[in-house]
């Protein structure tokens, strides 16, 4: 292959890749086929030019994925579902055409500059949505709220969707921007703050509870991971901003107080106590390879009393980690978590191991405020279900990792401070 056609299918990759990243917050259709190409892409590049995604540094993580995806097969075989309902696994191959383009500097700023400039784009359009109640390109109208506005969707299918993906989206470029200056205004780092803060803003017009609930968890640990002294000044800057929003957005605070008193109580069939419960009951009798995949919702509903009123099912457990105790047992919940672990851990070496404020450091904190955000969030909800909300979630972890593979590659330390 001659240098000329090598980079001219880079940087077909690197495009595709990029319209991935910037209508990814609009059009799932648009997002998968754009990545679709840049994956075919590069496998045609890997082939022509012997590159091996499964480098060493990589390589565990991937062998997670692998037996978690294995154990989720077996899982549907012994439950005779059908193997198409993991139709989504294969947003995995998301993290190495991700990391092969982030190890590339000339590619990493416009990359997450992509992504937020598809933030900005979306968040407006969800402010907009909540105070004047316009649903473009949709048939149907918007969720009222009963403070006169509107449960944001940004496009969407449903705001728990839109406020789960902005939470997880707006959280990475903040830390970004944060973490590589001590000068927010400069370069690149107002934008990413502005598109984050903006991000913010919409996940809380979105109404959507536990996406909301992880926005002070995420900014805490970005605030661990910027200095011990920034602990405080987060403290006090949350406890202000959930003092006006609990003030000023009505709906969201009385969302808070009656989804409160209904899951405590455990009774309605759509509390969370009640949803886990039976989905526990379903799990222990399915211990080792649990139901299938697709086969949840169908199940579910032989655990409901219907003399109870019980008569609403599920097609989630509405906890991701209960939730593939339930369709792949045990063992499939368990290699969900080490794939987790594993991240966590390679995302703690990467920030230990490199300069200060460099790429490598930075853009690891940043991936592991993103996951950490997606966990809390994922504990009462179907968010790893969700595909617009897994793809970023990939293309987020492909961007934290990629200092495993870039070795004699792209090996800089080049900071924000010196470009």
């Amino acid at each position: 292959m001659t240098v000329k056609t090598e980079n001219l299918l880079n940087n077909a990759i690197f495009f595709f890749f990029a319209l991935f990243l910037f209508s990814s917050s609009f059009s799932i259709a648009l997002s998968q086929a754009s990545f679709g190409l840049s994956m075919l892409l590069f496998i045609i590049l890997s082939i022509m030019t012997r590159y091996n995604p499964f480098q060493p540094g990589v390589r565990n993580i991937y062998f997670a994925i692998f037996i978690f995806l294995a154990w989720m097969v077996v899982s549907c075989l012994v439950n005779k579902a059908p193997i198409g309902n993991l139709r989504e696994e294969w947003l995995f191959c998301i993290i190495p055409v991700g990391i092969f383009l982030f190890r590339q500097k000339h590619y990493r700023m416009l990359l997450a500059s992509s992504l937020a400039i598809g933030v900005i784009l979306v968040s407006l359009y969800g402010i907009v949505q909540h105070f004047f109640g316009i649903n473009w390109f949709k048939d149907y109208p918007l969720p009222p709220a009963r403070d006169d506005t509107f449960y944001a969707t940004g496009g969407f299918s449903n705001s728990m969707t839109y406020g789960n993906y902005l939470a997880v989206a707006a959280m990475f470029l903040v830390s970004l921007g944060i973490l590589r200056s001590k000068t927010f205004l400069k370069s690149l780092n107002s934008v990413f703050i502005f598109a984050g803060v903006l991000g913010l803003i919409g996940t809380v017009l979105s109404y959507s509870r536990t996406a909301v609930a992880s926005l002070p968890l995420g900014i805490l640990a970005l605030a661990w991971l910027k200095g011990r002294k920034w602990v405080l000044v987060s403290i006090l800057i949350l406890v202000s901003s959930a003092t006006l929003t609990f003030l000023f957005v009505e709906q969201l605070s009385l969302k808070y107080q009656l989804a409160l008193e209904r899951d405590l109580a455990g009774e309605h069939d759509s509390s969370r106590l009640f949803i886990w419960k039976k989905s526990l009951k379903l799990t222990l009798d399915n211990p080792v390879f649990g139901v299938g995949q697709g086969n949840f919702e169908k199940e579910y509903q032989h655990y409901l009393d219907s003399a109870n009123n019980e008569t609403h099912s599920r097609p989630h457990a509405h906890n991701d980690i209960l939730n593939f105790a339930a369709v792949a047992g045990f063992p499939g919940a368990i290699f969900f978590i080490c794939i987790w672990v594993i991240l966590f851990y390679k995302l703690h070496k990467i920030w230990h191991g490199n300069n200060p404020f460099s790429d490598k450091q930075i853009f690891a904190g940043a991936s592991a405020v993103a996951g950490f955000v997606f966990i809390v969030a994922s504990i009462t909800e179907a968010t790893f279900a969700d595909e617009e909300v897994r793809q970023i979630l990939m293309a987020l972890w492909a961007a934290g990792l990629w200092p495993l593979v870039s070795k004699n590659i792209d090996d800089d330390t080049e900071t924000d401070e010196s470009a």
